[in-house]
């Protein structure tokens, strides 16, 4: 059985562990829970923990793509790595989509669903992987979040789900996937909703509360600002494309 030592202190260093935890127990459907970090450690540690404490009725992996972090983070992924959770490092920061995209390509073949979180989430909720599979199957929804936003295209007004806590069904993602790198960091949530409902997989946005979220950001604010005006001028051609 594959295990991860935790430090007991979430905001310490790895060392000396005193906590391990299983990560494939439980229910014989397969969940590939795909994390992505950037120079974050300390999030990172606590969002590891909880998913450890919340999903131990579940069979799960746990990938974690870390975007070219520093040394701290390098070690403590040498650790986790080492006890059996899978690590993609890029040698960049690809952002959201890119690393995402590469979390899935390792993911378990026999996965009948992905879930991506931010680093910066943790788990609140013992059943939240069940809540969200019930949902699906409950809605025959390919894609299930926890959160809605909404965006004003021509004075109309249309919701999306927030990526930071997502689940996507194998059928979902291999119709609708991957997520568009042309937006690495802005805009890529509503595309992906946008051709999720074009293609009849009916997103859902649940209300039970199953995650906590910090919103933690570790970019440049000029780099997003510079994103989000790229995103102004891709997201109506990508809208074109997934109208058609």
């Amino acid at each position: 059985m594959n295990q991860i030592p935790i430090p007991h202190n979430p905001l310490e260093s790895p060392e000396k562990p005193e906590l391990t935890i299983d990560l494939h127990d439980g229910s014989n459907e397969q969940v590939s829970i795909i994390v992505v970090h950037h120079d974050r450690p300390e999030y990172l540690n606590i969002c590891l923990q909880s998913i450890h404490v919340m999903s131990n009725l579940n069979n799960y992996e746990v990938i974690v793509v870390d975007n070219n972090s520093g040394q701290e983070t390098q070690e403590y992924l040498d650790v986790v790595e080492q006890e059996g959770i899978k690590v993609v490092r890029n040698n960049e920061n690809l952002f959201w989509s890119a690393a995402a995209n590469r979390g899935v390509a390792v993911a378990d073949k026999n996965s009948k669903y992905f879930i991506f979180l931010h680093c910066d989430t943790v788990i609140t909720n013992q059943a939240w992987i069940d809540l969200l599979i019930n949902v699906s199957e409950a809605k025959d929804a390919g894609l299930v979040g926890t959160q809605l936003q909404s965006y004003y295209i021509q004075k109309q007004k249309v919701d999306f789900i927030q990526e930071w806590c997502l689940l996507v069904t194998r059928e979902c993602w291999e119709d609708c996937g991957p997520w568009s790198e042309e937006l690495p960091l802005v805009g890529h949530a509503f595309i992906f909703t946008l051709v999720a409902q074009r293609k009849g997989y009916k997103p859902q946005a649940m209300t039970n509360p199953i995650v906590h979220h910090y919103r933690s950001f570790s970019f440049d604010p000029n780099e997003y600002e510079k994103m989000s005006e790229q995103a102004m001028t891709i997201v109506p051609k990508l809208m074109q494309e997934a109208q058609a």
